[in-house]
Formats: C-alpha cells, sequence, structure tokens
C-alpha cells in the first residue's frame, strides 16, 4: 500500500529541519555526547515517530527543536527561518496546573501569548468540547482520571495553535486500553488540523500506528539509523496491527533497534 501524502502547506503549518545538530553535556571533566550529527527533515502536516534505545538523546533532541535545550553544533530552521521551532508540547506527565480549572489549564498558553480573556475562553472551550471534556470546564486536575488529564493536556497543545507539535512519550504513562483509545483520539484531532508532529515513543506498535514515518536512533550519541516511511494508507486503526505487513515493520525495526537496547540496559 502507498503512504498517504501529506496535504500541501497552509498558513497554519511548517516545515522543520535540524543540520547536523550534536549535543555534548559534561559529567565532572569527560564530554558525554547525547546527539552527534543528525539531521530530520519533517514536512508541514506529517506525523514523524522517533524509536531508539534509552539514553540516545530522543528527548534531548526534541527540547532543542522546541528551544528548551541549546544545541552544541548544529542549525534548526522552522519554514526557512532560523529560531527555535514555535512548537506546542506534550509530555508522558500531563503537566497540568493542580491548582487551575480545566478550562483554565487548556488557555494557559494562550494567556501566555496574550490573547484577551474571552477569546481564550471561547478557543478553551471549542477544544474541551472537541475531546468530550466540555462538561468538566470547572473542575480541577484531581478530579479527573488519568486518561482526561491526559485529553486536556493535548487539548492545551492543539489549543495554542501552534503549527509543531513536539510529544514525548505523551501516552506512555497510561493502561493499555486508555492508551489505545487515546491513540485514536489523537491521530483523530491531527487528521482534523493536520499539525507537523514530532513524537517519541518507546513502542514500536505506536509509531507504526501513529506515524507517516519512523526514525530509529542509534545508541548513545544518537544519530539516525534509518528512516522508515510506514507503508499504510490513512485513516488507519488498530486493526493493522493483524496484517503480516505490520509484524513484518514491527520485526524490521527491532532487528535495528535490539542490539542497542541490549546495550543500554546493561550499561545503565
Amino acid at each position: 500500500m502507498d503512504t498517504a501524502t501529506p496535504p500541501p502547506a497552509t498558513d497554519a503549518q511548517a516545515s522543520v529541519v535540524a543540520e547536523n545538530v550534536s549535543k555534548v553535556f559534561f559529567s565532572g571533566r569527560d564530554p558525554v555526547w547525547a546527539l552527534e550529527d543528525f539531521s530530520l527533515t519533517l514536512e508541514p502536516g506529517s506525523f514523524t515517530c522517533i524509536v531508539g534505545p534509552s539514553g540516545c538523546g530522543k528527548s534531548t533532541f526534541l527540547r532543542i527543536l522546541g528551544g528548551l535545550e541549546e544545541r552544541t553544533v548544529g542549525k534548526v530552521t522552522t519554514t526557512g527561518i532560523e529560531h527555535p521551532v514555535p512548537a506546542a508540547f506534550i509530555f508522558q506527565e500531563h503537566g497540568v496546573f493542580p491548582w487551575m480549572t480545566v478550562e483554565d489549564n487548556v488557555a494557559f498558553g494562550l494567556r501566555m501569548t496574550g490573547v484577551p480573556a474571552r477569546t481564550r475562553r471561547a478557543v478553551a472551550r471549542d477544544w474541551l468540547q472537541r475531546v468530550r471534556l466540555d462538561s468538566f470546564a470547572g473542575s480541577y486536575p484531581h478530579q479527573l482520571s488519568g486518561g482526561m488529564r491526559q485529553r486536556v493536556a493535548i487539548a492545551r497543545a492543539f489549543a495554542t495553535g501552534s503549527p509543531v507539535l513536539l510529544m514525548d512519550e505523551p501516552l506512555g504513562a497510561l493502561d493499555a486500553q486508555t492508551r489505545m483509545l487515546m491513540q485514536e483520539e489523537l491521530v483523530a484531532l491531527w487528521e482534523a488540523e493536520r499539525k507537523t508532529v514530532l513524537m517519541v515513543t518507546h513502542d514500536i506498535d505506536e509509531a507504526i500506528l501513529l506515524g507517516d514515518r519512523i526514525i530509529v536512533m542509534s545508541g548513545r550519541p544518537g544519530t539516525l539509523r534509518e528512516d522508515i516511511t510506514v507503508p499504510f494508507d490513512r485513516p488507519r486503526s488498530v486493526d493493522v496491527e493483524r496484517t503480516a505487513e505490520f509484524g513484518e515493520l514491527r520485526s524490521r525495526i527491532w532487528n535495528l533497534l535490539r542490539d542497542d537496547v541490549r546495550t543500554a540496559e546493561e550499561t545503565a
């Protein structure tokens, strides 16, 4: 099957280009290279997943793209302009503020960019309706389930209007059933908005189910091992996991990762 081609870019979409990005940390006097000469281009409106062994620099790269971490070497541009990617983040730990209502959490990013109160309330309520949490607008995070709190975090990211979403294991803390439901909901929102998405995940099945491409990274220092196009049409459901092609792709990715995962576990 042919991969669905992302639609042409609109004003709400962005391309992201990282060229020869490297990152070094210092542990005492010794340099530790987290990333080395890593390049990646994200097409506007695409959904790309990164998989790799623990400690290979996946999350570091995400933080560099979003301006939360300084790169040591290399260049990052968004639609041809060099600056931190204008991105919204979604993390594994949902990061919602416990002292804020659900509505205020969703509106927080808009508040930080100076959007007037009436407008940000309207946008927040719209997104709460889209993630089926409008009846919980006045509730607080402790009153919600884990899946509901993560839907708040997803709504907050989409509500910012940022053309790029950077997601670091956003569903990793959820139970298996809730995770499957959230995968479906996340893809439905993305298909409606077609933002440019880069998602880090340890789950190979999740990467195949969600992504247009899968970037396989090497062990530390992380660099590109293989760039794989996912050969399944959209819309895509969990039924694809029962196909022979899915199993073959899963095995191919695992074979690329196995030795580096074993090394990472032995040196942890």
